[in-house]
């Protein structure tokens, strides 16, 4: 999500390159004969099983770790379940050997004795390969399959990611076809005929197979923000499309369809035009997957437009259509309704504004609540399997939630200096007494275990050695590959993992900001970091709240200039504008009322608001000024804008309105919310295009 040159990226790949990878997963087995010969046997099992699963690069757990004690003045290096118990005695003893090594109690094995984790570490592979063989569900159904009689969940952050793509891919199959079928409805409702009715939804399926096929001749993937454009596409294609077809069905004369075509042009186009500013403004925005939704959905707006205007015109032109739909005359339901509505917003247009004006300053103060926050688990369903999972092993192991503490020495060699190590655990003690971490794994502890079994004390003792001397022997006689994860070949960088419980983002930035606050006060010579996916998750967040005002004002400033532009009138085109910067500030004050978070979905809709409900005002707009010039009676221009384009934009409204509630019906958190939301804010939009904007029209807007 972030852009290569973020500090906080640069720091992450660089802890990659030292240490490995972070794309860790855990298998938590739980039982109450988890220390008993059998189930011992059966962890074996499941971890020999486990190592042989495709796409697997190694596998770390208690049936592969090595210990280290002292026997009879020697040093015993093996293995804990070399020679598995043989009886329950020697499974109890195996037991209290665990729970007593620092290195595996709390990491390997539950603190309470019942569980144990299995680190499972992926080879590097792009992620469509990961998720096409979901090499993350085979090893969590290996490890089921060998051990039946215990309890067996999956945590980590390539089963999230997976998680998601999985959810993606089967709602995005389901969502489209619904979205269509609903459209189809509509579209055949609205215009009374499904022949005239399946026109705009052909020409929405030309424009969102033109505009997945830019997505995949260039490349571009769909992601959990990106995967919100095909819906988006759809809507959009209807708007234009149904703007054409209503105006052929009040076009008289031969050449219905060029006249309707000629009519609405102009309007469709220019309103295209400020969608399209409102998805570029999205470039603003410092993360790479808003701008990559930002470009493709004005990809989609051009791929749209250009099906409305060509595609659909040419459909019409059938005589086969022209002679099943003859000029529509007198007017309809709908219209007596506009009618009535224009009567309305003509007596009460002071009173409209001042309540425009009141909702605006509420909506103001309740955006002052808006929090950030990038939902990781929580996306999921409080029920789910994957929450569940999580949430067992947070109780069990101290948390799910890896993050890392790369501390940096000036010199080689640094960290075999007794006074450095006791700063990283002071550090360490610091942490754990944190309420959001579980645990923590260093070199420091490796050092203690190391000391105790090599130690030339009479009596060794579990702790740092005194001498720079020894610590060095010690490093040197037990490098390993659990180690060479811990500290880099010069001693001059480590690594503290830390397990954490929290999750969301706005938690985690107050944890990360206290961290941060700890490391300052480290000595001189060691400079520390935080870094691992929470963290770039919490920079991504920050970067959503700063990209968003960005965004914003480059929108309305583009979508500005085009109002002044066509009204060549800076004070018209501010004065338009008003209507369309009121549903994105009601917006922002329903996720302030709401509790609901700005995240990466969420963050879209500010300024697809703003591009999508202009378009409805700029076809009034259009409408009145034509009928102003024609007639030089404002509220006869009024009654007649409105309800000559009231149908179209009921009707494009009530699509992108269905549209965005079936997006709505989503198991994922984010998406839901951007569904829900998306829908409410545009249907207010249409609620101030059919108010506040005539209001507008008649106080300020009096000259064509």
């Amino acid at each position: 999500m972030l852009p290569a040159d973020d500090p906080a990226r640069r720091l992450y790949e660089e802890l990659l390159e030292r240490f490995g990878s972070d794309d860790v997963v855990m298998i938590s087995l739980r039982g109450d004969e988890l220390f008993t010969p059998e189930g011992l046997a059966t962890l074996v099992r499941v971890t020999r099983a486990v190592e042989a699963a495709e796409g697997v690069h190694h596998v770390d757990g208690l049936a592969n770790a090595v210990r280290m004690r002292p026997i009879d003045n020697d040093v015993e290096i093996s293995g804990f379940l070399d020679d598995l118990p043989r009886t329950q005695v020697e499974a109890d003893q195996l037991r209290d050997d665990v729970l007593s090594d620092p290195l595996r109690a709390g990491t390997f094995v539950s603190e309470d004795g019942t569980a144990t984790g299995i680190l499972v570490t992926f080879g590097r592979m792009p992620e469509a390969v990961f998720l096409a063989k979901s090499l993350d569900l085979q090893v969590r159904e290996i490890a089921r399959a060998a051990a039946p009689e215990m309890s067996v969940v999956l945590a980590g952050t390539p089963y999230i990611k997976s998680e998601v793509g999985r959810l993606m891919t089967s709602e995005l199959t389901m969502m489209v076809p619904v979205v269509f079928l609903l459209m189809s409805v509509i579209s055949c409702a609205f215009f009374r005929s499904i022949r005239i009715g399946i026109v705009p939804i052909a020409a929405v399926a030309l424009g969102l197979l033109w505009t997945v096929g830019v997505m995949g001749w260039v490349g571009h993937d769909l992601n959990i923000v990106t995967t919100l454009i095909p819906p988006l596409v759809l809507v959009l294609g209807f708007a234009y499309a149904t703007h054409v077809v209503a105006s052929f069905q009040t076009s008289q004369g031969e050449n219905r369809a060029q006249r309707a075509l000629a009519r609405v042009a102009f309007p469709v186009a220019f309103t295209a035009l400020t969608t399209a500013a409102g998805f570029i403004s999205l470039l603003a925005n410092g993360l790479e997957v808003i701008r990559g939704f930002g470009i493709f959905s004005a990809v989609s707006t051009a791929a749209t437009l250009l099906a409305a205007l060509t595609f659909v015109p040419l459909m019409l032109s059938g005589k086969k259509v022209a002679l099943a739909h003859p000029l529509v005359t007198g007017e309809s339901w709908l219209d007596r309704k506009f009618r009535s509505l224009a009567e309305f917003d003509i007596r009460h247009a002071t009173s409209i504004l001042v309540v425009a004006a009141g909702l605006l300053a509420a909506a103001m103060w309740f955006a002052t609540k808006i929090e950030v926050n990038l939902p990781v688990i929580e996306n999921f369903g409080p029920k789910t399997e994957i929450r569940l999972a999580y949430e067992e092993v947070d109780r069990l192991f101290g948390g799910a939630n890896q993050f890392y503490v790369m501390l940096r020495a000036e010199e080689p060699g640094a960290f075999e200096r007794p006074e450095l190590l006791r700063e990283v655990a002071k550090l360490q003690e610091w942490l754990v007494a944190q309420p959001e971490i579980g645990n923590t794994t260093s070199v420091v502890q490796y050092l203690e275990v190391l000391n105790e079994a090599l130690g030339p004390e009479e009596t060794p003792t579990r702790r740092i050695p005194e001498s720079e001397k020894l610590i060095a022997q010690l490093l040197l006689f037990g490098a390993n590959e659990e180690l060479d994860v811990l500290l880099d070949r010069a001693h001059q960088v480590i690594t503290v993992m830390v397990r954490s419980t929290e999750t969301e983002t706005r938690e985690f930035d107050l944890l990360a900001q206290r961290i941060d606050a700890r490391l300052a006060m480290l000595p001189e010579e060691i400079s520390g970091h935080t870094t691992g996916n929470a963290i770039l998750l919490t920079r991504a967040a920050n970067r959503i709240a700063r990209g968003q005002v960005l965004s914003l004002l480059a929108a309305g400033g583009m979508i500005g200039l085009l109002l002044i532009g066509y009204f060549k009138s800076i004070r018209l085109g501010l004065y338009a504008l008003i209507p369309n910067m009121l549903p994105v500030l009601l917006y922002f004050g329903l996720l302030g009322a709401t509790g609901v978070t700005l995240n990466n979905s969420t963050a879209l809709m500010g300024s697809i608001v703003l591009g999508i409900a202009v378009d409805d005002t700029l076809h009034l707009l259009v409408e009145y000024r034509r009928a102003l010039r024609e007639s030089g009676d404002v509220e006869a221009a009024l009654r007649a804008a409105l309800i000559h384009v009231g149908r179209a934009i009921t009707c494009t409204t009530l699509a992108v309105c269905v549209g965005l509630l079936v997006v709505g019906g989503s198991e994922l958190r984010n998406q839901a919310e951007f569904g829900i939301l998306g829908a409410a804010t545009l249907a207010i939009a249409w609620i101030v295009d059919v108010t506040v904007t005539p209001a507008l029209c008649l106080k300020l807007i009096r000259k064509a």
